[in-house]
C-alpha cells in the first residue's frame, strides 16, 4: 500500500469515526424525563425519544396481544405508556414495593407515549438469589 492509499485510508476511518460520534450525540439528546418529554411533547411531535422514570404500581400485562400498559413518573409528572413486545422483566408489583426504573422508546400518540422499546434498569436485583431459594 502507497503513502496515497493510506492516507485515503485513514482519512475514510476517521470520518467515519466523527459521522458515528455526531450520530450518537444526536441519539442521547432525544432522552427525556417524564416531565420535560411532556413538556417538549408538541415539539417532539412524530420524532422517537426515550422517556426515563419509574413504573407506578398497578401494571396491566396482555399476554395474547403482547402488550404493556403503565403509567411512568418522575414525582413531577405522571404519562400513559403502552408498550408493545416481549414481556420486560419486572417484577409483581404492588402498593408497598418500590417502582422498577425504567426507560421507555418511542413517541406520543395524543397523551399517550407509545413504546416499542423497554429497557428496565437493573432487572437481576428482582430475581430470586440462589442462596435465599429454601428447598
Amino acid at each position: 500500500m502507497n503513502k496515497k492509499q493510506r492516507i485515503v485510508m485513514g482519512s475514510s476511518i476517521i470520518i467515519v469515526l466523527l459521522v458515528y460520534l455526531a450520530f450518537s450525540a444526536g441519539v442521547t439528546e432525544n432522552q427525556f424525563q417524564v416531565s420535560d418529554a411532556l413538556a417538549a411533547k408538541d415539539q417532539m411531535k412524530d420524532k422517537i425519544i426515550n422517556v426515563n422514570g419509574s413504573m407506578m404500581p398497578g401494571s396491566d400485562w396482555d399476554p395474547v396481544a403482547r402488550t404493556l400498559k403503565f403509567k411512568l413518573t418522575d414525582d413531577i409528572a405522571t404519562i400513559d405508556v403502552i408498550f408493545k413486545g416481549d414481556k420486560p422483566n419486572i417484577p409483581p408489583q404492588d402498593d408497598n414495593q418500590s417502582n422498577v426504573q425504567a426507560v421507555v422508546t418511542g413517541q406520543f400518540n395524543g397523551t399517550v407515549f407509545e413504546a416499542y422499546k423497554m429497557v428496565t434498569k437493573c432487572p437481576s436485583k428482582y430475581e430470586a438469589n440462589a442462596n435465599d431459594i429454601k428447598k
